[in-house]
């Protein structure tokens, strides 16, 4: 399970941590490396190592708002994790060189911000590696894109985030968080990030069942 990362992370605290923990553990291994330290912490975050978190940290700094959002005013109602998703979504699409950000981008985005994947599902294939892996096997990887190319959302995800906002309406919430995310993804039944979802024993009424709880969790 990775740790949060703030909404705005400071990759100079980040360094600190890692020498901080460099200390440690050179108590046990005298012989230890600073980068052992990077590639704990950075796993820690859930990035396969030190480089991707630097990266995304330092995209986060040369930004003010997440990239390529969907157009209309429904963005606005996402809530700050929500928001988050699609920041991790466009990080993810760049890392497979995809040249949008699609349904399963936005599935991996949501497992990330949400750093809680087993409560969505005890099925350890939901796990941040297990559907890298799973879009790995299904969708052809190119190579990585540079954080500062435009990804946008495709005509998939888009209609993915007009499912979502339909299911908070549904459930009378003002906000459209993660879990109206997963909502949409499970709603739009064609897709791979859906199949990943009704595969890990995912589903609709499950979500449905848990949004209340969750969305009080994401106002606090």
């Amino acid at each position: 399970m990775s740790s949060d990362l703030p909404p705005r992370p400071n990759f100079e605290y980040l360094k600190k941590r890692a020498k901080e923990l460099l200390r440690e553990l050179q108590k046990q291994n005298p012989h230890a490396k600073l980068a052992e330290a990077q590639h704990q912490i950075a796993r820690e975050h859930g990035f396969r190592n030190w480089s991707q978190l630097k990266e995304l940290v330092q995209s986060i700094a040369n930004r003010t708002e997440p990239p390529a959002p969907p157009a209309g005013g429904v963005f606005a109602r996402f809530s700050a994790r929500a928001k988050k998703a699609t920041f991790f979504s466009r990080f993810e699409a760049g890392q497979f060189g995809h040249p949008s950000i699609d349904p399963e981008h936005l599935l991996l985005g949501v497992i990330r911000a949400r750093h809680d994947a087993a409560q969505i599902s005890t099925d350890a294939r939901l796990s941040l590696d297990g559907l890298r892996a799973t879009v790995c096997e299904r969708r052809q990887a190119d190579t990585p894109l540079a954080t500062s190319v435009i990804i946008a959302f495709s005509d998939d995800t888009k209609r993915v985030v007009n499912l979502a906002a339909a299911e908070a309406d549904r459930l009378h919430h003002d906000d459209i968080g993660t879990p109206h995310l997963l909502l949409g993804i499970l709603g739009d039944e064609e897709s791979l990030a859906a199949s990943m979802l009704r595969e890990s024993g995912v589903t609709l009424d499950a979500v449905r069942g848990r949004a209340d709880e969750w969305m009080k969790e994401e106002r606090s």
